[in-house]
């Protein structure tokens, strides 16, 4: 239950807050070349960021001098170098760079994206030279603690490899034998991933089981983004698992979908033990302002979270929410594939044969859609897919939640 105050109490608090640190979702400030006054656009949440001791970013796009996008499925998003002066002016510390995009135009901007953000003053993780770098957790003090934080993200594209940069790719073994290592070496441990559904309000499964094995491994926070609109939270043996915040600043592509432009921003707040509270923050945003709701628009997306969260502790309601969501976009997506396949789908030196084969590529190469498309094909064997479908209106339900302003309620 959270608070009138906003907050989401984990446990009893044992001695005093160390120091808090705050969590924040996808951003991709504007289009290339773009300007803007970043201090005003996020001075209404000054207070809220501006007494915690570590603040984190999801930093959702490239910085690339010269756009040079890679064949990909899906959007090369860039912005201008001088976009990273949003994160000093949100006075952000690290900027997490495992995620789908910052690969977006080539190994050249992966590291120009690195630079240009640590010009600002901004530590990076995620990201980097080659694996080996890109997996490479980063050691923050605040509060006279060692804090680890790693990072990782679904192989979509742009993962880093041996000797190429990119992004440090999800490899759950690994990742959990470098959770261990952490909670033995560091205080405290924060794992950030970037992972699921777009536009789906609540986490596969799958998704859910490897946020709660990073939790056994030795997390004290788990933080997942990516799915552009907020996702509910849960506590599994006492570490708190959030599993989307929504967008934080993403103006770019504003109005894509009716969450698109809502969120909230998470401040955990460590005592000796870990993590025994959370201060939630929701928020909206247009491309002038981050605005923090007020009133009875807050209270109702506090207990909007709180149906989001619900479920998280049923599997076989988690389940039948995934095979819901399965039967129409799993289909969706299959299908799509399949139809832009052209006659001479064989020829497999064709670039644009190449260029069509990538959505299959990432059928098979990224986990979410992997997971999904499984699904759509089991109810298809099982032929369930009309009884699977009965729970897309609660869905659909959550994705135009009536305290949406007019205008701002339609079915994304």
């Amino acid at each position: 239950m959270i608070t009138e105050k906003g907050i989401w109490k984990i446990r009893e608090q044992e001695g005093k807050t160390l120091f808090q640190a705050v969590l924040a979702g996808d951003v991709c400030p504007q289009g290339p070349g773009t300007q803007a006054d970043w201090s005003a656009i996020l001075s209404p949440l000054s207070s809220f960021l501006g007494d915690a001791e570590l603040r984190i970013v999801q930093w959702e796009t490239p910085l690339a001098e010269q756009e040079a996008p890679i064949p990909k499925s899906g959007p090369n998003l860039n912005n201008s170098p001088e976009s990273a002066e949003l994160a000093r002016a949100a006075g952000f510390h690290v900027a997490l760079l495992a995620n789908n995009h910052v690969g977006d135009h080539g190994p050249d901007a992966v590291l120009q994206t690195m630079e240009h953000l640590h010009r600002n003053g901004i530590r990076t993780v995620g990201a980097g030279r080659n694996l080996d770098e890109a997996d490479r957790p980063l050691d923050f003090r605040a509060g006279g603690k060692t804090i680890r934080i790693l990072n990782f993200c679904e192989h979509e594209f742009g993962t880093a490899e041996e000797d190429f940069p990119g992004s440090a790719p999800i490899r759950p073994f690994r990742n959990c034998r470098a959770i261990r290592k952490a909670a033995g070496e560091a205080d405290f441990v924060i794992v950030a991933l970037h992972g699921g559904h777009e536009y789906n309000p609540y986490p596969s499964p799958r998704l859910q089981e490897l946020c709660r094995e990073y939790a056994d491994a030795g997390a004290d926070l788990v933080f997942n983004c990516h799915t552009h609109c907020p996702e509910g939270i849960e506590t599994h043996n006492g570490t708190p698992i959030l599993y989307s915040p929504g967008n934080f600043y993403f103006p770019k592509h504003f109005g894509k979908n009716n969450l698109w432009q809502y969120g909230y921003l998470t401040k955990a707040l460590f005592d000796g033990r870990g993590v025994h509270a959370l201060a939630i923050e929701p928020y909206s945003f247009d491309a002038a302002h981050v605005t923090p709701l007020e009133g009875a628009l807050r209270e109702k997306f506090f207990r909007y979270l709180e149906t989001l969260s619900g479920p998280l502790a049923d599997p076989h309601r988690m389940q039948a929410l995934f095979e819901a969501w399965s039967s129409r976009y799993g289909k969706n997506y299959f299908e799509g594939c399949v139809s832009a396949l052209p006659e001479n789908w064989k020829q497999t030196g064709d670039p644009d044969v190449i260029a069509q084969y990538l959505g299959f590529r990432n059928i098979f190469t990224c986990e979410s859609h992997n997971d999904m498309v499984r699904c759509y094909l089991k109810l298809v064997e099982e032929k369930r897919l009309e009884e699977a479908g009965k729970l897309l209106p609660h869905i659909e339900s959550l994705q135009r939640p009536e305290w949406l302003p007019n205008g701002e309620n339609q079915t994304v």
